[in-house]
Order: C-alpha cells, then sequence, then structure tokens
C-alpha cells in the first residue's frame, strides 16, 4: 500500500537541493502563518512606540464653585484647568495609549504631516471655560479635536477614536462626578438650612407661647390699668367738687367777714353807745363766734377731704404710673423680639404715648395738689387765726361789759383784725378757686387717662389674638419644616463619591467574553493558520508529483496511484502542522484550549487541502495550480477570518459554505477558544466530505491520465 508513496518520496533523498525543497516544503507555511501572526499578535498593546502630540491652549476658568481644581498644594480651588489636569493625564499615565508629547501648534501640524505623529491632539482654549458653564446659566459642550492621518496608517484612525472615546468617557464622567457630587453637596447644604430654619420656627413658636403669655399678663395689667384709672377718675371727681363747695364756703365766709366788718366799724363808731347794748354784743359776739365756729369746721372738713382725694389721686397716678413702666418695658422687649411685627410697634408706640400723657397728668396733678396743699394750709392757718381773733372779739365783747372804754378801745382793734381777716378770707377764696380749676384739669387728664387705658386695653386683647395667631402658625411652620427636613437626604464624603460615580456613568458596560482568547492574534490564527496550510499545499504540489509517472505505467489500480500522490503530500502536510503550531507555540506563546484536537484537526486540514491541491492539477495539470491560486483568493473573502462573513457582499455569503476554507477556519476557532457546539461536527463533516469528494475524483482523474490522446500530447496550454 506504501510502496508507491515511497518511491516517490524516495527520489527527493537523492541530492542536497531536493532535500532542501522538502525542507521548504515544511518550513514555508511555518514562515508565513508565523510572520503574518507575529505582525498582528498583540498590535494595540504596543501602541506606546507610537508618539502622539498633546496641544494644550486651554487658558483656564473661574470655577464658580471650587469644583474640579486638583487638590495639589499650589492649586487654586477656585480655578478650573481640565486643560492642565488632561495633558498631564496624558504625558504621565502609561495606559493613554500613545505616547504623548507635549507641544505648540506647528510642531503637532508639521509632525502629523510628516508622519512622526500619529495623531494630534488639540485641547482649546476655552476648554475650561466651557466645562465651567455647566454650573452656570448658559451651558456649552467642551471640544477636543484628535487628528490622524491616513496617509500613513488608517488603522491608526481607527485606534485613536477609540482613544479619543475613552477620553470622552472619563472627562464626561470625571466632570458629570464634580458636578452631581455639588448637587448632593447642595442637598446638605439644604437639609442644614431647613433645618436651621426648622430650629428658628421652633424658637418663634417658644417666643410666640411666651408671646401669648406675656400678652395675657398685659391684657390682665391693662384690665386692672383701666380700673385704677377708672378709680382716679372718681378721685378727681370727688376732688372736683369737694374743691368747689371750698370755693363756696370760701365765699361765704369772705361775705360773713364783710358783714363783721362792717359791723365792727358800727361797733367803732357808736362805742359810745356799746355801753348801752353790751349784752347785745354780747350775745351779738356769741353767734358771731358760733358761726366762725362752724364756718371753720365746714372748711377744716372740706380741707381734709380734698386732701384725701388729692392724696388718692397721686396714689392712683403713681400706682398708674408703675403699671406703665413695666407695660413699657414688656413692650420693648417684644418690640426687640420682632423686630419686623408692626402690630407691636404700634402698640410700643402707643404705651410710649400714653406713659407720655400718664407723665404730663402727673405732672399737672402734682402741681395741683402741691397748689392745693399749700391753699389749704394757708387757709387752715387764716381760720385759726379767724377763729382766735373771734374768739378774742367774744372775750373782749364779755369784757366790755365791764368797761365800755376798754370795748371802744377794742373796736378799734376789733375793726383791724376783722380786715386782717377779710384780706385772708379773700385769700382763701382765691386759693379755693385755684383748687377748683386744678381740680378740674386733674378731672379732665385722669379721663383722658382713662380713655387711654381702655385704648391699651383693647390693643392689648388685638396682641393677645396675634400672638395667639403667631403661636399656631408657628408651631405649624416648625413642625412642617421639622417633617421636610426628615425628607431631604444628606450625604457622606463617601456616600458622595459613590452616587457621584454611579451617577456620572449610570450603565457601565461590561464585555464578557465566552471562550476568549489571549490576544489578537490568536484571535486571527485560525485564519492565518488555514492560509498558511492551503499555500503549503500548493508549494507541496509544485515539487511532489500529483500522480508520480511511473505509476501509471504498473498494473497497479487508479485507487493505488492517486493514494501514492496523495500520501507524500499528506505526510508533508503533517510535517507542516507540527512545525507551525510548534513554532508559534514556542516563540509567540500561542496556546489552544483543546490542542490535542487542534492539532488533529490542523492535520485533517492539511490533508484535504492536499488531496484538492492533487485534483486540481491531476485533471488540470499546471492550469490546475492557477486554479488553485484562484480559489485561494475567493476563500480569502468568503472564509470570514477578520470579520464575520455576514458583513460581505450576498454573493460572498452563497459562496462561503460551499469553500473548505471557510469549514476550516471555523473548526480551528473553535477549537483553540474552547467553543466547541454542535456546529463543529458540520465544518468536521464538510472536511471530510471535501476530502473524499477530491480523492474520488482524483482516481477519476488517474483513470483519464492512463489514456494517452491528442490533447494530452500537444496541450493547447501548459504552465511549468
Amino acid at each position: 500500500m506504501f510502496t508507491l508513496p515511497w518511491l516517490e518520496m524516495s527520489r527527493f533523498t537523492r541530492s542536497t537541493l531536493s532535500k532542501a525543497a522538502i525542507v521548504a516544503i515544511l518550513i514555508v507555511p511555518t514562515l508565513y502563518a508565523g510572520l503574518y501572526l507575529t505582525a498582528n499578535w498583540a498590535p494595540t498593546e504596543n501602541l506606546d512606540r507610537l508618539d502622539a502630540a498633546v496641544v494644550n491652549l486651554d487658558t483656564g476658568a473661574e470655577s464658580p464653585s471650587g469644583a474640579g481644581a486638583d487638590d495639589t498644594e499650589d492649586a487654586d480651588p477656585g480655578r478650573l484647568d481640565v486643560g492642565d489636569e488632561l495633558t498631564t493625564t496624558l504625558t504621565e499615565d502609561g495606559d493613554a495609549g500613545f505616547t504623548w508629547v507635549e507641544t505648540d501648534v506647528d510642531d503637532a501640524a508639521s509632525g502629523l504631516a510628516s508622519g512622526d505623529y500619529a495623531a494630534t491632539l488639540i485641547i482649546p482654549s476655552d476648554f475650561s471655560a466651557r466645562i465651567a458653564s455647566t454650573g452656570g446659566d448658559d451651558p456649552e459642550r467642551a471640544g477636543l479635536t484628535l487628528q490622524t492621518n491616513d496617509a500613513y496608517s488608517f488603522i491608526v484612525g481607527q485606534v485613536a477614536n477609540t482613544i479619543l472615546q475613552k477620553l470622552n468617557t472619563n472627562l464626561n464622567s470625571d466632570i458629570t462626578a464634580q458636578y452631581l457630587d455639588q448637587v448632593y453637596i447642595g442637598f446638605n447644604d439644604i437639609h442644614g438650612n431647613i433645618a436651621e430654619a426648622a430650629d428658628g420656627a421652633a424658637e418663634l413658636h417658644d417666643g410666640a407661647l411666651e408671646l401669648e403669655e406675656g400678652a395675657g399678663q398685659l391684657v390682665d395689667g391693662a384690665g386692672e390699668l383701666v380700673d385704677g384709672t377708672q378709680d382716679l377718675k372718681d378721685g378727681t371727681e370727688q376732688a372736683r367738687d369737694g374743691s368747689g363747695e371750698l370755693a363756696q364756703g370760701a365765699g361765704t365766709l369772705v361775705d360773713g367777714l364783710g358783714d363783721a366788718h362792717d359791723a365792727s366799724g358800727q361797733l367803732a363808731d357808736g362805742a359810745e353807745r356799746v355801753a348801752d347794748g353790751t349784752g347785745q354784743l354780747a350775745d351779738g359776739a356769741d353767734t358771731v363766734v358760733g358761726r366762725v365756729d362752724d364756718v371753720a369746721d365746714r372748711a377744716k372738713d372740706i380741707l381734709d377731704h380734698a386732701d384725701s382725694g388729692l392724696s388718692r389721686a397721686r396714689d392712683d397716678l403713681d400706682d398708674a404710673a408703675s403699671v406703665r413702666e413695666g407695660m413699657a418695658q414688656d413692650l420693648d422687649e417684644l418690640a426687640e423680639r420682632y423686630p419686623d411685627d408692626l402690630t407691636v410697634q404700634r402698640l410700643a408706640d402707643s404705651a410710649d404715648g400714653l406713659g407720655d400723657d400718664l407723665e404730663r397728668a402727673g405732672e399737672r396733678a402734682g402741681t395741683a395738689v402741691d397748689d392745693a396743699q399749700g391753699l389749704a394750709d394757708d387757709l387752715q392757718d387764716s381760720i385759726d387765726e379767724a377763729v382766735d381773733t373771734a374768739h378774742d372779739v367774744r372775750g373782749s365783747v364779755h369784757d366790755l361789759d365791764d368797761g365800755a372804754q376798754q370795748v371802744a378801745d377794742g373796736a378799734g382793734q376789733l375793726d383791724d383784725g376783722l380786715g386782717d381777716l377779710l384780706d385772708g378770707g379773700t385769700e382763701l377764696q382765691d386759693g379755693a378757686d385755684r383748687l377748683a380749676d386744678g381740680a378740674i384739669q386733674l378731672d379732665d387728664g385722669a379721663g383722658e387717662l382713662l380713655a387711654g387705658a381702655r385704648q391699651l386695653d383693647d390693643g392689648m386683647g388685638e396682641l393677645q389674638e396675634g400672638a395667639v395667631q403667631l403661636s399656631d402658625g408657628s408651631g405649624e411652620l416648625a413642625d412642617g419644616l421639622s417633617s421636610g427636613v426628615e425628607q431631604i437626604p444628606t450625604y457622606d464624603d463617601a456616600d458622595r463619591d459613590i452616587r457621584s460615580d454611579v451617577a456620572a456613568l449610570p450603565v457601565d458596560g461590561e464585555l464578557d467574553k465566552v471562550n476568549e482568547v489571549g490576544h489578537y492574534g490568536e484571535g486571527l490564527a485560525p485564519f492565518f493558520l488555514s492560509l498558511a496550510l492551503w499555500i503549503g499545499g500548493m508549494i507541496t504540489y509544485m515539487v511532489l508529483n500529483a500522480i508520480p509517472p511511473r505509476s501509471l505505467a504498473t498494473p497497479a489500480s487508479s485507487r493505488r496511484v492517486a493514494w501514492s500522490g496523495f500520501v507524500p503530500g499528506a505526510v508533508l502536510g503533517v510535517g507542516q502542522v507540527l512545525l507551525l503550531f510548534g513554532v508559534i507555540a514556542a516563540l509567540l506563546g500561542f496556546d489552544a484550549a483543546k490542542w490535542p484536537s487542534t492539532i488533529a484537526y490542523g492535520i485533517l486540514i492539511a490533508g484535504v487541502f492536499a488531496a484538492i491541491h492533487q485534483v486540481c492539477v491531476v485533471w488540470l495539470g499546471g492550469v490546475g495550480r492557477l486554479v488553485a491560486l484562484v480559489l485561494l483568493m475567493v476563500q480569502l473573502a468568503t472564509a470570514g477570518g477578520t470579520y464575520p462573513v455576514e458583513t460581505a457582499p450576498g454573493p460572498l455569503q452563497w459562496l462561503s459554505p460551499i469553500m473548505p476554507m471557510t469549514h476550516a477556519v471555523a473548526g480551528l476557532r473553535m477549537l483553540i477558544s474552547g467553543g466547541v457546539t454542535g456546529m463543529f461536527a458540520v465544518h468536521l463533516g464538510a472536511l471530510l466530505l471535501t476530502g473524499a469528494l477530491a480523492m474520488g475524483l482524483t482516481i477519476i482523474g488517474c483513470r483519464r491520465r492512463r489514456m494517452f490522446t491528442i490533447s494530452r500530447l500537444h496541450p493547447t496550454l501548459e504552465l511549468a
């Protein structure tokens, strides 16, 4: 079974060149796949080998809340310099993709044009200002400009765009987190302010309760003041009546003294006739003394009554002044505690006016009392003197019986005394008139005081009602604020950080790769391995004979002839697979989830590809190698090695399932990643069916090759 294949292989052991050809067949697939995989093994992990320029034109901005400034010692908490922070992050952070170099606009432009810079990032001058505007009334978006040059690399532009998107995401997240942090701080401030307002409302409620209690006391005091002023009014009315009676009695006394004075004159004129009527004179003297005593007693009673009324009036005024002083102090305290309450202010002003009226009334009453007391004292002295004189007159009259001459002498004295008494009576009448006028003024002042006290009592009632309303309203306000402050959340530093980060990036997309491969190169390996094995099969049958020529002349069956051409290619394919996997595993760290199955599947691919190349050469000769090359180009587009075949045009999608490389790539991808599914059997069956079909066609081709035709002897087109 292996005699003919061995004969074909043995001819490559005869010379060094033939041996080198075998070596070339073995290593070309390894070189092809190894070079491609090496170049594409982990390109994104080596982006730091590319220089990129960052041009920071940002001039900074004033931060309305101080947010956004960094925490360094030299940082100004009122400044926002996002451009500087971004530049520092790019140039110092090893995970920023490219190796970023800070430069100016001209150098960045020339470097991008010459290819020295893979990309240039322009940070505009208003970058921080636009970010700061997010906390103002006219927010604007801040923009970054990233430039790449597709004349040097289109892929670099795609990678740079990915980096820009990451920068945008990070910046947006940081800026939003800072803004939200200020919002959460604002919640804390609102909570604190509402709590202070609630405390203030509670204090206001307590003060309102005190005001309500004080207003009640003021109402009681105002009622007592009204009662006191009413008593004062009653006393002043009595004083007014008494002073009127005193004035009337003083007039009567003056009239009597005038009569006495006239009588004494007649007595002096008729002294000579006194002796004859001394008895009558004695009786008249007794009558006069009796009238004088009566007048004196009446005047004394009047003076005592007036003095009592004036004393009561003075005491009432003093009590009213004391009540007014206490009320004024209470009202002053209320005015200081509630400077904005107009009712309290008007009440304080009314109390001040009332106090002034009371003070003036007291002064007038005091003056009147002092005047009245002075007049009463003078009147009392005059009355006493008149009584004494009357008694002296009576004694003289009685003595007149003993000596008419003495009566005549005493008559002159009596006339003089009665004149003095008449003058004193006149003064008493004037004082009594003044006392009556003062009592009238005191009564009028007491009336005004009573009216003011009643007005104060009404105002105190209104104050009490307002205090009750204020107490109820402040209580409701305090309860409402206390209830509201419990509903306002507060956030500590750690909580704000967590909430700001979550709210700034509420959706955190995470790529969860099933059957993940370690490197980008491992993802491309199924495609490049299949491609390398296809090229390996092409090279194999460029060196080997698809059918050993001598075997066609033997009596061996066409199946054995086809087998003799297939086995050397398959054996070399096995060598290609083992060498290829060994090299990429050793040098690149290539790893497969299912190594034995992967190697076995690779050997199957190599065998199927060998069978395809064999049948192409058997049937078409040199043109078959050209057909294999065309098949390679078609399979590059239909195998889905880099992008899913569903992204390709419709005709390529239709061709994909019937191309062997499609199943080779798909099967290797499952075995390398470990994601073997039921489709693996489909891919395995497709390769086995393709290999069997190719072998069957090769056998048919061997049968045709045993017959020589004109076209075989003289082919129209022959490729070496």
